[in-house]
């Protein structure tokens, strides 16, 4: 049988799960000209041309301490996540607005809005028939295409609800916002995690790393993530110069900070946070004000605290599990103490003095 290839950008070669299939025909290639079919590509590789941290390629790499999958599927299951991950930034960006990504403008900018959302969808459909095709065996094929098609449920539901409040002003309760994100940041994680657990080498395998174990430890690094990355939008001195600043406030995000002023205010009858929020600014003056309130309302120090907390105890399971030198260090380098806090944001007042 003939065969196409899947090329991600990082020029890695992928077998077509074409050439893997348990059963049925492939149909024909088509006429239409190679050259267009690449063309649909081009915003895929602009926008990952700029790698980010790669954090979720390094954590399957920490998970397989434990569960011992096969290179060449644990391989796939990495392009997998790749692909998920770098084609729901494009969309992302297009559904928040934001012009900057990894300190180049946001591939919808160059290549316009429909050319992104097309090559985003194609490429979630390239990464279900990669997850539907790993291994050799038809019957784990069976449940892998089960696990990707429930997982990207989850995880347009979380999208879908982070967009949902944002539109409607409506703000969550931190317990909504957990769920939206153990659905959003913690699906693609425990996707990865639901595949390797699948064909991961039950000889070999750590037995300490049971899937209730594994979703507990991910769950809690996703909550540890994501909070992370919602105080780093508003006070990491990086991100706001790699991205834009504050650039969350722009959007008009519910993110755990704001949710934790919101709430704060309610309690003295003000709204001064969730009235900023819904003027969505991009003046840099009232994003300093904005961030100055939050921390005049103890939000910036006691989400730094409960970020501890969190960084704590995702190094408790790993330790439980006979520690991960990978996994720490992770863990170690996404430290709240390791991030470039900007501080002195300018007088509450806003008169300079």
């Amino acid at each position: 049988m003939s065969s196409i290839s899947v090329t991600p950008s990082n020029g890695v070669h992928h077998s077509s799960p074409d050439k893997r299939l348990c059963n049925g025909k492939r149909s024909g290639e088509g006429t239409v000209n190679k050259s267009y079919l690449r063309c649909l590509e081009e915003p895929y590789l602009y926008h990952t041309q700029n790698p980010g941290k790669a954090i979720r390629g390094k954590m399957i790499e920490a998970i397989n301490q434990w569960l011992c999958v096969e290179a060449g599927v644990l391989d796939d299951i990495k392009e997998v996540i790749k692909i998920l991950h770098e084609s729901s930034l494009m969309i992302d960006d297009i559904q928040d607005g934001s012009k900057m990504r990894r300190g180049s403008p946001s591939a919808y900018q160059i290549y316009g809005v429909s050319e992104v959302i097309n090559i985003a969808n194609l490429k979630y459909f390239e990464a279900g028939l990669i997850a539907s095709n790993l291994g050799t065996d038809c019957t784990r094929r069976s449940e892998a295409s089960r696990i990707f098609n429930e997982s990207m449920v989850r995880l347009h539901q979380g999208q879908g609800l982070d967009i949902y409040w944002r539109d409607h002003y409506i703000c969550p309760t931190t317990e909504e916002y957990i769920d939206m994100v153990l659905k959003k940041t913690g699906g693609l994680m425990l996707l990865a995690f639901d595949l390797m657990f699948l064909f991961r080498d039950t000889a070999s395998c750590d037995k300490r790393l049971t899937r209730e174990v594994g979703y507990h430890l991910l769950e809690s690094f996703s909550k540890f993530f994501q909070i992370r990355d919602d105080f780093c939008n508003l006070w990491d001195r990086s991100y706001a110069e790699k991205k834009t600043y504050c650039d969350d406030l722009t959007e008009g995000k519910f993110s755990w900070v704001t949710i934790q002023g919101i709430h704060k205010e309610e309690k003295v009858g003000d709204n001064k946070v969730l009235s900023i929020l819904k003027k969505r600014t991009k003046e840099d003056h009232m994003k300093m004000y904005y961030c100055k309130l939050l921390e005049n309302l103890n939000v910036k120090v006691e989400t730094a605290e409960y970020l501890r907390d969190l960084e704590g105890d995702v190094r408790d399971q790993i330790l439980s599990l006979g520690g991960n030198a990978i996994f720490e260090h992770i863990v170690e380098r996404l430290g709240v103490d390791n991030i470039d806090i900007i501080e002195n944001q300018g007088n509450i007042n806003g008169n300079g003095n």
